[in-house]
């Protein structure tokens, strides 16, 4: 039906809609990443708990649970665009609410809050890119949204190492300089059309034509029979109920391991005996260096394909975790524990830190595809929440050795979920994804 899209090159008008989805993951990386150096410079103002710390960790993790599932849903209801603008808006607000909230329960409550427009994006934008995307290339498009979250990870460690040194107030700085590329994202946005299988799936075939003429291609879509809404039950009907079931475990693992990692890795690097800005510095090369990784994914999704990318990553994560509990409880070496950190991220962003937006786009229709990347993003946000307090549960009773182990064993399940129910999608026309009844 979209065969001028499909088989087209990617055009400048594609290349801006898949920059303007990334900005969004851009930022996600940042307001995620942020709070793990931010917090090293609110414990003493605020007298955090450990169960203080981790909780506000998490929050945005939480808040990311209902925002995926909700917004997922209301962007196969209401279309792409519409909450595309309005998810930016509550980025905005919630994050400038942050950076001035004056106590531990305000700060935790508007994180939580922020987390919900960092999951609704996290639904609109990979579908976006998907449904804009010629066939050969959608891979390498929606790698560059993987790409982009770790850029904006790795900047907020770099903006953390050069702001902690202003003390106490620092936190609020890191907080609301977020804010900045956030509105210059949201005014960009505003000129984005709808998705045109969007619009065909809802019956609105010549709003799909001047939506596909925004983009430079000249083709009019056939009309289509107006499908009844399907719901969220249709995820776990049996055509799709393997899919459902590979998707929520291959992404609850991945990011219960990346998470735990990410949001403790200062904590780590501070108890092995860097300072507060060292170790945010230290976390900000680790993170950029993950882009190795990365930029081989690009090189290779659409060659090697999703699922050989998945298994050597996943595998690359059981292998370095092991090893570092294995220096953790022995030598301590910061250096050792710094140079398996990088593989471990270059091992995760070379596979399933690439792979987990792909799947849900290329396994289920255009009228669910929305709803289970918003699904997705559900189980594995609270995959994150697992990880973060099972991490640091465990590190509690056993060091931070056996934290190591307890996420090398929930990569090692995600590796083999993948060898049982990973397929293959690479270049399959979304057209091609057997329809829901």
């Amino acid at each position: 039906m979209f065969e001028p899209l499909d088989q087209g090159r990617v055009s400048r008008a594609q290349l801006k809609i898949t920059t303007l989805s990334s900005a969004g993951s851009f930022l996600d990386g940042y307001d995620i990443s942020i709070v793990s150096v931010a917090i090293l410079t609110m414990k003493s103002q605020f007298s955090l708990t450990s169960t203080d710390s981790t909780l506000l960790l998490g929050s945005t993790l939480i808040g990311m649970i209902l925002g995926g599932f909700s917004f997922g849903y209301l962007t196969d209801l209401k279309g792409r665009r519409y909450l595309f603008l309005w998810d930016m808006v509550l980025f905005i607000v919630f994050t400038a609410l942050s950076a001035i909230a004056t106590s531990f329960l305000e700060i935790l409550i508007f994180r939580l809050l922020l987390g919900i427009a960092i999951g609704a994006d996290y639904a609109i934008s990979p579908t976006l890119i998907a449904e804009f995307s010629p066939a050969k290339h959608r891979g390498k498009l929606l790698t560059i949204s993987g790409i982009s979250w770790f850029f904006g990870a790795a900047g907020s460690y770099a903006i953390g190492a050069v702001l902690t040194p202003l003390g106490a107030i620092s936190w609020r700085y890191m907080f609301a300089i977020g804010i900045i590329p956030a509105v210059l994202v949201l005014i960009l946005r505003f000129s984005i059309p709808e998705s045109p299988r969007w619009l065909v799936q809802h019956g609105k075939a010549e709003l799909a034509r001047e939506s596909l003429r925004k983009i430079g291609i000249e083709y009019s879509p056939d009309e289509v029979k107006v499908q009844k809404r399907p719901g969220f039950r249709i995820l776990f009907e049996k055509k799709f109920l393997a899919a459902t079931v590979f998707i929520s475990v291959f992404w609850f693992c991945l990011d219960a391991a990346t998470f735990a990692i990410a949001l403790q890795g200062p904590t780590i690097l501070t108890a092995l005996g860097l300072t507060e800005s060292s170790a945010a510095g230290t976390a900000s090369i680790v993170a950029f260096l993950a882009l190795i990784g990365a930029v081989l994914a690009l090189l290779l999704v659409d060659r090697l394909g999703r699922k050989p990318l998945s298994v050597i990553g996943f595998l690359g994560m059981v292998v370095t975790l092991l090893g570092a509990s294995f220096v953790l409880a022995t030598s301590r070496s910061i250096l050792l524990i710094v140079i398996l950190l990088i593989v471990f991220e270059i091992s995760q962003e070379l596979g399933p830190g690439i792979t987990n937006s792909i799947y849900p786009q290329e396994l289920f229709p255009t009228e669910i595809r929305a709803t289970a990347q918003g699904y997705g993003t559900t189980i594995s946000r609270i995959g994150a929440v697992v990880g973060i307090f099972g991490f640091s549960y465990v590190a509690e009773v056993s060091g931070f050795s056996g934290g190591m182990v307890l996420l090398a064993a929930i990569s090692a399940i995600g590796l083999i979920v993948t060898l049982v129910l990973g397929v293959e999608t690479k270049g399959i026309s979304l057209e091609e994804i057997k329809q829901a009844d």
